[in-house]
């Protein structure tokens, strides 16, 4: 980390602390890895898994080429009060949480309690699918919410809490145990069932994002032969849509080709569509049992705009949560409007990162924060890391227990004292 009273000093810095790595200094001698409370307003963390890295971020910033290695901001206080979202489908990529398993020991103890909750494991196949994006959603659904859970629970043993959590469509699981509404067998249960029973009812659907927002997204919809339908509100300019697999394909091939942007979502199932209908009393029969508690989090709902506290987290909101549109960008406006500005994205990979820019955009939200905890292809220690940075730049003070918090162990840490 890096601190300077304005851009200028900040440059010089990091120009200086390039050229000391590039003649043999020390990493831990250029930087401290945190900064006390009163450091300078601009902020500049760095961050790569060895000395090399670190002159690639520390040269880019000076160059002020965008890169993975830095960011940068002013210590305005944005990220004290921040949002915790939580993805759904989509985000899953090979070889996700692996890392978690072999160098974070608090993400391997709640992976290894998912391993005895969740049908079919988690620790086994983190380790060994080839290609999680091949599996249908009662394989790939419980390893995007056991990397949720596990890097979130991460996240709190360093001393970070949401002011907020919010979850899109399977994301809300993981947001409704974050919250506290839920405890972890509870909300592996959801998961479990949800998966299955979705697997059930999907065969030959598709979903795609959309590039328009969701009443003219309806309104085309209506145009197409056969079922497709809004099934998510994912910010003002982004819809997602779903129903069965013809429908969706030619809606798209029709928008595409006037110049609509759309991407097809990797998963062979229709959730919030009418192909579920037929197994929602089977969800609401199999989690009858499930006794949510208050939040000690405040919980957006993405199912509700204002929902009933007896009824969050009970089996018939679970049935409402896999059948109705997902109303993400209505959530994430709600939050800006009670003046947060920092979101931060917990999963495998962003999916909300650019709704929630579009959406924070349309409400005038002055510089947020958003940023996520994981990408795709990067192991999560490194990834973590940087989040810690650009926190730490938009002001969060964060202070590591006895030098280093629970992190990689010690033979295969990140050179990360940069950030």
């Amino acid at each position: 980390m890096f601190s300077a009273t304005d851009h200028a000093q900040l440059r010089a810095a990091a120009e200086s602390a390039a050229k000391s790595l590039t003649d043999g200094a020390p990493p831990e001698s250029v930087a401290p890895s945190l900064l006390p409370a009163d450091a300078g307003g601009e902020r500049l963390a760095v961050t790569a898994m060895d000395t090399t890295g670190l002159v690639e971020g520390l040269t880019a910033f000076v160059a002020d080429v965008p890169s993975p290695r830095w960011t940068s901001g002013r210590a305005d206080s944005a990220a004290t009060r921040t949002a915790w979202c939580f993805g759904g489908h989509g985000s899953q990529w090979p070889g996700m949480g692996r890392a978690l398993l072999d160098m974070v020991p608090v993400a391997a103890r709640i992976l290894t309690e998912l391993d005895r909750l969740l049908p079919g494991g988690v620790v086994e196949p983190l380790r060994t699918l080839a290609d999680a994006e091949s599996g249908g959603p009662e394989t790939t659904q419980p390893l995007i919410f056991a990397v949720q859970v596990a890097t979130a629970r991460w996240l709190e043993s360093l001393g970070l809490r949401p002011a907020f959590v919010v979850g899109h469509s399977l994301g809300e699981a993981a947001a409704a145990h974050v919250s506290g509404a839920l405890t972890l067998a509870e909300a592996a249960q959801v998961v479990a069932v949800r998966s299955r029973l979705l697997a059930q009812a999907g065969g030959g659907g598709a979903m795609a994002t959309v590039g328009l927002d969701r009443r003219t997204t309806e309104r085309r919809c209506a145009e197409i032969p056969g079922t497709v339908v809004v099934a998510a509100h994912s910010a003002p300019r982004e819809t997602v849509v779903t129903g069965d697999g013809e429908a969706t394909r030619a809606l798209v091939g029709k928008l595409e080709a006037e110049g609509v942007r759309c991407r097809l979502i990797r998963i062979s199932a229709a959730s919030h569509s009418p192909f579920v209908d037929g197994v929602l009393p089977r969800m609401r029969a199999a989690l009858a049992g499930l006794a949510p508690t208050a939040p000690h989090t405040p919980w957006i709902s993405t199912v509700d705009p204002a929902p009933d506290p007896a009824d969050l987290a009970t089996a018939d909101y679970w049935a409402r949560n896999l059948r109705q549109p997902v109303r993400y960008t209505q959530a994430a406006a709600a939050l800006a409007r009670r003046g947060v500005r920092a979101f931060v994205e917990i999963g495998p990979h962003p999916v909300l990162t650019r709704p929630t820019r579009d959406t924070l955009l349309a409400e005038h939200v002055s510089d947020p924060l958003v940023t996520a905890s994981g990408h795709r292809g990067t192991p999560e220690p490194l990834t973590v890391l940087r989040l810690l940075g650009a926190l730490q730049c938009r002001g969060l003070d964060l202070v590591a227990p006895q030098g280093r918090p629970d992190a990689p162990g010690p033979d295969r840490e990140p050179v990360s004292g940069r950030g």
